[in-house]
């Protein structure tokens, strides 16, 4: 991922094989609708958070994590 200055989202390894995104701002998992984001392959990972500071994107508040 080519992360901007003020990009909100980014990507890191949880695991051997699998991505999560994260709140660049918090540094916790990324959580939207409830759904956790994380657990991804690299490139489905990239993709989203691209997409996720493109639009704007929020993520919820209310969820601990």
């Amino acid at each position: 991922m080519t992360t901007t200055a003020g990009s909100r989202f980014d990507i890191r390894k949880d695991s051997d094989s699998t991505w999560e995104i994260f709140d660049t701002t918090t540094g916790r998992t990324v959580f939207i609708g409830g759904k956790p984001y994380f657990d991804l392959p690299q490139d489905s990972a990239d993709t989203l958070a691209d997409f996720m500071n493109s639009v704007g994107m929020v993520p919820d508040t209310d969820t601990l994590h």
